[in-house]
């Protein structure tokens, strides 16, 4: 992850993901979500990012696999947070090339397939890092959810709570 720059003084745009997360092509963990170079350097080729001011974190178009960036996210929150989120969004990337849909309205968000599968894939990495266990529950938890869905996302990605 250090060796991970991540250019935080761009401002409104549409930018390819190595703009934005120099490095990035380099992570192992892409390589096991992807399953080789070639496919790695497709969606490194194809993939747009948009940074924009009315979006708060991160999240992947279902039509068309573009990652969107909030700007002010982008700008002031800390590294390994930003890491983890485009690691999350690249299995979304992974997933909408496989013709899932991401949003699908019939599950809450935290029992989400597509869902459960990123945070599990972060959860890896955050792992890896070295972050500690109250560190990782807090990185699962959003707004948008719960108390109550926050113990069960962190139930469905093997974190006791």
């Amino acid at each position: 992850m250090n060796t991970i720059k991540i250019n935080r003084e761009v401002n409104q745009g549409t930018y390819e993901i190595e703009d934005i997360f120099d490095g990035l092509k380099e992570v192992e963990i892409l390589r096991k979500i992807f399953g080789s170079n070639t496919e790695l350097d497709d969606v490194f080729s194809k993939t747009k990012v948009i940074v924009d001011t009315s979006s708060h974190y991160m999240h992947v178009k279902n039509e068309d696999a573009t990652i969107v960036i909030g700007l002010n996210h982008l700008k002031n929150s800390d590294k390994i947070i930003l890491y983890l989120d485009i690691v999350h969004e690249l299995v979304h990337v992974k997933q909408q090339r496989q013709g899932l849909d991401l949003y699908d309205k019939s599950y809450s968000y935290v029992d989400r397939p597509t869902e459960i599968e990123a945070y599990i894939v972060a959860v890896e990495e955050a792992k890896r890092l070295g972050m500690k266990h109250h560190e990782i529950i807090d990185y699962l938890q959003v707004e948008w959810i719960t108390p109550d869905e926050h113990k069960r996302l962190a139930t469905h990605v093997g974190l006791e709570h």
